[in-house]
Order: structure tokens, then sequence, then C-alpha cells
């Protein structure tokens, strides 16, 4: 019986086991699957995430340049090789490279430094989803967290410069400005930032504040990135502007050298209240000396 019994709990304990080791097989193919999910994922999408959709959509319509949907289809592989790299020098040489910097004027397209598998993926990945009919939707584009009360008053802070962001970079009014911000307005180098929200979709806006890429935010932001927190309650303040102003128009950047005629004037009148009071200053810097000779003159 004693023999049995152990014989018999032995058995148990192994009928006990038999599923246990069925979930360890399960769980081993199901982590071989999602790796294998993860290894097929189009190495495209991220490169384009970062490095191009704050410019261009694939499907989703133009923006500050062109929607790339059917691009492959319309140019060579060698032509889109050779605009990515040096679109400058390309429009000098090619009508249809010219034709579209007069079209998204006064854009540029900055040269791209792009590794040739990086640029061979953006490009399959755009012959993929147009032949899909596809849009392209990034995957990193969200929040961190819910936007709160609170975050719209701490993002025009940032915006403005009186609280610094983290990582050190720049305010958004070094070189943007928003109807909100005062009579004189921010910074001109970039766009007025009114429409912001309304020019983008949120995900577009949130990725562009995670990954800038156009080119002078390029170089500010390269080590001073936000931090989650940041991003959140400057897209609120953005958001809130578009609230605040339903009706307001995008604005392209402004063009190089052209200049605020709002500046050139206050300049002017600066420059004449300057010079009128240091006059009335130094009116009788020379009065004595000058009495001094006329009297003697006299004499």
């Amino acid at each position: 019986m004693l023999a049995k019994t152990l014989n018999g709990e032995i058995e148990s304990v192994e009928t006990d086991r038999k599923p246990c080791g069925s979930v360890l097989l399960f769980l081993i193919f199901t982590m071989l699957f999602a790796n294998a999910a993860v290894s097929q994922e189009d190495p495209g999408q991220k490169v384009f995430e970062t490095k191009c959709y704050s410019c261009h959509n694939i499907g989703g319509g133009n923006k500050q340049g062109p929607d790339l949907t059917g691009l492959t289809d319309r140019r060579t592989r060698e032509w889109i090789e050779e605009f990515t790299t040096s679109p400058t020098a390309m429009k000098a040489k090619d009508a249809d490279a010219a034709a579209l910097f007069k079209e998204f004027s006064p854009e540029i397209m900055p040269d791209q430094s792009l590794t040739p598998e990086e640029l061979d993926s953006i490009i399959n990945l755009i012959k993929t989803l147009s032949a899909k009919k596809e849009m392209f939707t990034p995957s990193g584009a969200k929040l961190s967290r819910a936007i709160r009360p609170g975050d719209v008053r701490e993002g025009w802070r940032y915006f403005t410069g009186q609280k610094r962001f983290q990582n050190g970079g720049v305010s958004c009014s070094s070189c943007h400005s928003i109807d909100s911000f005062g009579s004189l307005g921010g910074g001109t180098l970039g766009p007025n930032l009114t429409a912001a929200n309304i020019k983008y979709r949120d995900p577009e806006l949130i990725l562009i504040l995670q990954n800038p890429n156009f080119p002078t935010m390029t170089e500010m932001f390269r080590d001073h990135k936000l931090t989650d927190e940041e991003i959140v309650q400057v897209f609120a303040y953005l958001r809130n502007s578009r609230e605040v102003n339903p009706h307001a128009k995008s604005v392209q950047t402004t063009a190089s050298g052209q200049i605020e005629p709002k500046f050139l004037i206050a300049g002017f009148v600066i420059t004449l209240l300057s010079l009128f009071g240091l006059n009335l200053i130094w009116r009788n810097r020379q009065s004595g000396v000058r009495e001094d000779m006329v009297r003697r003159s006299k004499i």
C-alpha cells in the first residue's frame, strides 16, 4: 500500500508537471514569435519617423514638403538618392527639383546625412505603403501622460523662457512668436506658432517636439532634447493657442533676410529718442568754455 501510495503520489506529481512543461513551451514559442515580429518590422518606419516625418507625409497630404506617396513611380531611384543627399545642388541642374523648391518656398530642404542603409529603407517604405495605398502613422508620437490643469501655464513659461528647459535647450520664443505673446512678439527666425496645432495633427506636432528635424532646431536641440514632461506642457500650450485663436492662419517661415517692419520702425524711433536724450544731457557740457572764449574775444 505504501509503495503504491508513493508510486501514486509520484505519478500524480508527474501528471501535475506536464501542464507546467506545456506552459513553458508556450512561453518560449511566444517569445520566439515576438522576436520574429520585431525583426520583420520595416526598418524604414523608425528612420522615416525621426528624420522625415517633420516635413513629409506618406499618404497624409503635403506639409512643409510634398507628400511622398507614389514617389518611386514618378522618380528613378537614382534621382531620389541624389535629391535627398544634396537637394540644393540638385536644384541647380534639374528642372523638376527647381520646381519643387519653388512650389514649397520659402521652405528649403537641407542635405540629409543618411547612411545607404537608411536611405534604402526609406525608399522601400515609400514604395510599400504607396502600393498598399496606406498612410504612414508614427508609432512613437504619443504624450507620456494625459494633459492636466496647469500644463498650459507651465508650457507658456517654457515658451517665453521664464522657465528653463532641463537639458539646456533655448526657449521657443528665441526663434518663434505666438499671437498671445505680447506686442513685440518673439523671434522671427522660425514661423509664428499660433496655428501650429491647426497646421499639424497631434502626432505630427508631438513628434516634432520629440525629434525636431528642421535644420536650425536639429542643431540647437541635438544635445538638449526636451524631457517627456516638457513635451507634454509645451504641447498643451500650443494646443491651447489653437483654442484661443481658432481662426489663426498658418504662417510660413520668414524668408532669409526679410525684416519685420515693426522692428525697423521701433529701432528708428528708439535711435531718435536716444540722440535727443543725449543732446539734452550734454547740451551744456561746453557752455562755460564758450562763454569764457566769447568774453575774452570782446576784450
